[in-house]
């Protein structure tokens, strides 16, 4: 899934009068060579397109890539002949980020799971925190499951998402910015009570003195990685939905309320491989071998399925799935607004336009004076950023080829409270 991708349009008045929210508009039409065309009305007509992308009484933009991968129109400047009285755009890549995401990595370490620990060892720093590293997401990664020395099994994340080398572990884990370690064991039969009883139990080191839920951060997306042999675990389903309410009840409520779940959980467990062997299970797929109750979850969540018993293949599992937490994680619906090369931004005269990813005309949102006022199709300003309304932000998160206009420098009727 991708991001919305944002287009900071302002507007300058030529002259002081008549610049209003009738005039200055851009129109986006696709050329011959299937660039991006956006023109600005300069005069009687409105600008067209020719088939050499040359435009009557307007200014051509094209398409280009930002440097964080986010498409950007990056037009040439406005053609500014002073006679008309209409605003004229010319273009800004503004700040854009994604919302952050919490991995909660779940390690059943008892001691049928050897082998499979150590491929998630090296998993998570080879092929997952590279990724997320290298797509500049704000992620963290909260490990729930037996530190050394531990009892049994146990696990332990090495540097460089962690403090520590994991040759000699330090006796209290080496948390960091992006890595959190929650010490505790479970094993398959208390596995899915486990992750319920752990959010508000204190940990051994003083880490997390109310829970791992100390680790979880508000308004991120939610990622549960579960890996247990499913040998011991429920077979009923129903205690797989009934995990999920009892998790979409906690408080606070990080991984969403009911009738709004804001988790995917995938599960590695006991189950036979599928065609080919490094692709997983999705959730319109029947449940597949054992641990039938955990695996509910994921096929309520649109989690991913994966055979415990393919180690090898841990390597591309945890690839795709931190390839999909990238893409499916949301664009924030804030941002701060540009600063211009020249003059000052009036935030009074700021407009936008929203345009569905599948096409259809632009949909505007109004400026509103603040959080209180909100409605649908509104955004506010606070602080020097723009914040999307609740109803707004659904509306854009949701489509995954959003686009949005923003425009400032005239006059749109917008009374600041």
């Amino acid at each position: 899934m991708s991001m919305p991708r944002l287009r900071v349009l302002p507007l300058v008045c030529l002259f002081p009068l008549g610049c209003g929210d009738s005039v200055g508009r851009q129109t986006g039409t696709a050329s011959d060579s299937g660039a991006i065309v956006t023109t600005v009305p300069g005069g009687p007509t409105d600008g067209t397109t020719t088939g050499d992308d040359s435009i009557t009484g307007g200014v051509p933009t094209t398409g280009t890539t930002g440097t964080n991968g986010m498409k950007f129109d990056l037009g040439a400047a406005p053609d500014i002949d002073g006679t008309t009285g209409e605003c004229a755009a010319q273009m800004l890549a503004p700040e854009t980020k994604s919302i952050g995401v919490d991995i909660v990595v779940v390690v059943d370490t008892s001691p049928s799971m050897e082998s499979a620990i150590e491929a998630v060892e090296a998993s998570i720093n080879d092929d997952f925190a590279q990724i997320l590293e290298a797509s500049a997401i704000d992620y963290r990664v909260i490990v729930l499951g037996d530190y050394p020395p531990g009892g049994e099994l146990t696990i332990c994340i090495s540097a460089p998402l962690s403090g520590t080398d994991c040759v000699d572990p330090p006796e209290v884990p080496a948390v960091t910015e992006r890595y959190k370690h929650y010490d505790a064991e479970t094993g398959s039969g208390a596995f899915l009570d486990n992750i319920l009883a752990w959010y508000t139990t204190p940990d051994w080191h003083g880490l997390a003195p109310s829970g791992y839920r100390d680790f979880l951060r508000p308004d991120t997306r939610k990622v549960i990685l579960a890996m247990t042999d499913g040998t011991s675990a429920p077979t009923e389903t129903d205690v797989g939905d009934a995990f999920d309410a009892s998790l979409l009840g906690l408080q606070p409520p990080h991984f969403g309320t009911p009738g709004d779940r804001r988790y995917v959980f995938h599960s590695i467990t006991t189950m036979d491989p599928n065609n080919p062997p490094s692709a997983p299970w999705l959730p319109m797929d029947p449940i597949q071998g054992q641990g039938e109750s955990i695996q509910q979850v994921s096929v309520l969540s649109g989690g991913w399925r994966f055979p415990l018993e393919q180690v090898d293949e841990f390597d591309v599992l945890f690839q795709e799935i931190a390839k999909d937490v990238v893409e499916a994680t949301p664009i924030a619906c804030d941002f701060p607004i540009p600063t211009p090369d020249m003059g000052t931004i009036d935030p009074n005269t700021i407009e936008i336009d929203y345009t569905p990813g599948g096409g259809g005309p632009p949909q505007p949102f109004h400026q509103v004076v603040d959080q209180a006022a909100c409605g649908a199709n509104a955004f506010y300003i606070a602080g020097g950023s723009v914040f999307l309304c609740p109803q707004a932000c659904a509306l854009v998160q949701a489509d995954p080829d959003a686009k949005l206009d923003v425009r400032y420098g005239c006059d749109v009727g917008f009374v600041p409270g």
